[in-house]
Parts: structure tokens; C-alpha cells; sequence
């Protein structure tokens, strides 16, 4: 058993580290060059040259409205539920695993899940 645990093992590594190799970036092979591009040559657009001195919104100190963005909409709230649908689904599965455990262990879960179950259930519907 341990033998066969140990083949399983390095098969299931080599197929794990199978992908991560794959992505590797190095190239192995040497790509051929490009051909020769024949462009033409890139005009630089004029830019403006900044303003020298003291400026109305530099002069500005503090906190700046900002105009230029709309007002913000009031969107409507969601309701929170809270954790209630969490409580009413663990005390649904705690009646489902007391039921499978069965004996008097079982029945205190039920009865605990039962309980969690309507609490959930009471908060929700408040």
C-alpha cells in the first residue's frame, strides 16, 4: 500500500507542475528576425509651454469643489439580512446529520438544528 501511495503521489506532482512549466516565458528557440520596416519619421506635436508665475487655482488653499461631476443619485438600499438565512441552513443541515448520526447524539443535534433553524427562521422575518 505504501509503494502504490508513493507512485500515486509523483504522478499526481508531475501532473500538477505539468502546467506551471508550460508558462514558462524564456523562449527556448531563437525567433527569426523581423523584416526591415521602412516608416515615416514621427512628428512631434508643439507643447505648450508652462505658465511662469503665481495662477488663480494654484492661488486656491484648502478644499476645492469639484464643479464639474454630477450630483450623486440616491440609489435605494438593499435589505440586510443579516446572518438569518446562514442560521436557518446550518440548523437545516444539523437536523439532517443528527438524523444520520441517530441515536440519543443524534437527537440532541436534531433538536439543536431545529432550534437554530427557527431562530434563523424568527430573525428573518422580523
Amino acid at each position: 500500500m505504501s509503494q502504490n501511495r508513493r507512485i500515486f503521489t509523483v504522478l499526481a506532482a508531475l501532473l500538477v507542475a505539468a502546467p506551471v512549466f508550460a508558462q514558462d516565458l524564456t523562449q527556448t528557440a531563437a525567433a527569426p528576425a523581423p523584416a526591415a520596416v521602412v516608416s515615416a519619421p514621427v512628428v512631434a506635436a508643439p507643447v505648450a509651454a508652462p505658465v511662469a508665475g503665481p495662477t488663480m487655482q494654484s492661488s486656491t488653499v484648502g478644499v476645492r469643489a469639484n464643479l464639474g461631476t454630477p450630483a450623486p443619485v440616491n440609489t435605494p438600499a438593499v435589505p440586510r439580512t443579516g446572518g438569518s438565512p446562514a442560521l436557518m441552513i446550518v440548523g437545516v443541515a444539523a437536523l439532517l446529520v443528527g438524523a444520520v448520526v441517530g441515536g440519543s447524539a443524534g437527537t440532541i443535534v436534531m433538536i439543536v438544528g431545529g432550534v437554530m433553524g427557527l431562530v434563523g427562521l424568527w430573525n428573518y422575518l422580523q
